[in-house]
C-alpha cells in the first residue's frame, strides 16, 4: 500500500493490514518500492548512488530505508538524520504445542508477548495471524496470513462464581488466559495444525498441504475487531498496537513526503535514513532488534559510501536521531500518576520525553534543536517527565545513541491505555506528528 500523507484513513488501512511485524514490513517494503526505492544489501552499498532512495532488510522483519541530497558533501557539511521506530506489540503467542484439552473444549496454549494489560484481553472476540513455514516440493516455503478467518474468545468465569473479580484482576496466563479454540470431540486428530495447513495451502496457492508439512509457525492472537475514530467529532482512534505502528507510520510517511532531491530546499549533502525495528517489547536483543549490529552496519556502510572517510567522525557528531515511541498522555482519570507540572494533553501535539535516568535519550542540546525544529515548523510539541515516584518506560533510543555514537532525542505521539488490547490517541497528533518528522527529513 502507499502511505498517504495527512491521511488519517491510510492510518486506519495501515493498521488493519499490519496485524504482525510480518505484515508490518512487507507494507513498509511495499510503499518503499511504490515510491521508487531501489532493494540493496549492505555489501553493495559501493553501488549506491547519491540523489537516489534505497532501502535494506534484516532478518524477516527489520528494515532500513534512505535517500541522499543531491550535491557532494565539502568538509564540515553534512549529516545522517534518523528515525527510528519499531513494530511489534503486545499480543498472544500461540506456543509450539498449540492446543491443550480440559472439561470438553479445547483451548489454545499460548504466552504473553511483552508487558501487557491483561484484564481487557476477556471475553473480547480474537483472531489469529502470523506467518506459517511448510514443506512443498522438497522446498522450505511461508504464507503470511492477515487472518485465519475464525474468532476465538477468552470468557471469564460469572461474578456468581468469581465475586471478587472487580476487586483487583489477576490472571494465570499459563491456565487461565486460554482462548477456546472449540469443543473436544475426541476425533484423534490435529485440528490446529490442520487449520494451519489449510490456511497456509489457501494463501500459498499451493494444494494438498497436510499437517505433517507444517515445519513451524510464529502466530499472534490479536483483537477482531480493526481500528477506528471515535468521539462526538471522531476526533479520536482506537487501535491495537498504535504503540508503536502509530510511529512507524508516521515517521516513514514523513520520510516519503519528500524523499526526492529535487523536492530539498537547498543542495544537500544530508542523509536521511529511517529505521523500523522488531522485538522492542522483549528487549530488543536479537538479530531484527534495536539492539542488533544491522542498525550500525548500516549506518557505518551508508557513511563510508557517501561521506569521505576522513569525515565520518565529524559527520557523526553532527548526526541527530529522532528514537520514536508512543508517548503517555496524562489520564484525567488518574492524575496522581503523572507529573502534575507538565500534563500531557491528548491533541496539543508529540510529546518530548526526558529522565535522568536515561531510560529516555534526550539530552539539553538535541532537545533544544527538536524544539527549534517545532517551532521554525510550527508543529506542536509538548514535554513529558515521568512522575518521580514511578520509573516508566524505555525506548530504543538509548540504545541506538551509545551504539551509534549519535546525539538522540526522544518523542512519541501521546496515548492512553498503552499496552492495552485498545489504545487510544488523538488523530490531530497522529498527522502532526508526520508533519514533524516531514520537516525533520527536509
Amino acid at each position: 500500500m502507499k502511505l498517504k500523507f495527512g491521511d488519517i484513513t491510510n492510518f486506519i488501512e495501515f493498521l488493519d493490514k499490519t496485524p504482525t511485524p510480518f505484515h508490518v514490513s512487507s507494507e513498509l517494503i511495499d510503499a518503499l518500492t511504490s515510491s521508487g526505492f531501489k532493494k540493496i544489501t549492505l555489501t553493495d552499498m559501493d553501488k549506491a548512488e547519491r540523489g537516489r532512495g534505497y532501502y535494506v532488510t534484516q532478518g524477516d522483519t527489520a528494515v532500513a530505508a534512505f535517500f541522499t541530497g543531491p550535491c557532494e558533501p565539502s568538509a564540515g557539511k553534512g549529516r545522517i538524520r534518523i528515525g527510528a521506530a519499531h513494530m511489534d506489540y503486545p499480543v498472544l503467542k500461540i506456543k509450539t504445542s498449540g492446543l491443550r484439552k480440559g472439561n470438553g473444549v479445547l483451548r489454545m496454549n499460548v504466552e504473553m508477548y511483552g508487558g501487557a494489560i491483561v484484564h481487557p484481553w476477556m471475553d473480547r472476540a480474537l483472531k489469529l495471524s502470523g506467518r506459517v513455514f511448510f514443506r512443498a516440493d522438497g522446498e522450505l516455503r511461508f504464507a503470511d496470513v492477515v487472518d485465519f478467518g475464525k474468532r476465538f474468545v477468552i470468557p471469564n468465569p460469572s461474578i456468581h462464581m468469581n465475586h471478587g473479580v472487580n476487586d483487583g484482576a489477576r490472571f494465570s496466563i499459563q491456565n487461565q488466559l486460554l482462548p477456546f479454540f472449540g469443543l473436544d470431540n475426541d476425533e484423534g486428530e490435529d485440528v490446529f495444525a490442520k487449520m494451519i495447513a489449510e490456511k497456509a495451502s489457501e494463501v500459498s496457492g499451493i494444494s494438498g498441504i497436510l499437517p505433517s508439512d507444517i515445519m513451524s509457525f510464529d502466530l499472534s492472537l490479536t483483537v477482531a475487531d480493526g481500528a477506528s475514530l471515535c468521539g462526538a467529532s471522531e476526533e479520536f482512534i482506537l487501535a491495537q498496537g498504535l504503540d508503536d505502528r502509530g510511529m512507524v507510520h508516521s515517521l516513514f510517511t514523513g520520510f516519503l513526503a519528500d524523499a526526492e532531491p529535487s523536492a530539498l530546499s537547498d543542495c544537500s549533502s544530508d542523509i536521511r535514513l529511517a529505521f523500523a525495528f522488531n522485538h522492542e517489547e522483549c528487549g530488543s536483543q536479537t538479530d531484527v532488534g534495536a539492539r542488533s549490529a544491522f542498525a550500525v552496519e548500516t549506518v557505518k556502510a551508508i557513511a563510508k559510501r557517501f561521506f569521505p572517510e576522513e569525515h565520518i567522525l565529524d559527520v557523526t557528531g553532527r548526526s541527530f536521531l529522532l528514537s520514536a515511541d508512543m508517548g503517555h498522555a496524562t489520564h484525567p482519570s488518574y492524575p496522581e500518576l503523572y507529573d502534575g507540572t507538565q500534563p500531557v494533553i491528548l491533541g496539543k501535539g508529540v510529546a518530548l520525553k526526558r529522565t535522568w535516568n536515561q531510560s529516555y535519550s534526550t539530552e539539553a542540546e538535541p532537545l533544544a534543536e527538536f524544539a527549534f525544529l517545532c517551532e521554525e515548523n510550527n508543529i506542536p510539541f509538548q514535554r513529558f517527565s515521568n512522575n518521580s515516584d514511578s520509573r516508566g518506560g524505555g525506548t530504543i533510543g538509548p540504545m541506538l545513541s551509545a551504539a551509534l555514537g549519535i546525539k538522540t532525542c526522544d518523542i512519541g505521539t501521546p496515548l492512553l491505555a498503552m499496552h492495552s488490547p485498545k489504545e487510544l490517541g488523538s488523530v490531530a497528533d497522529h498527522l502532526s506528528t508526520e508533519e514533524m518528522f516531514k520537516a525533520f527529513f527536509k
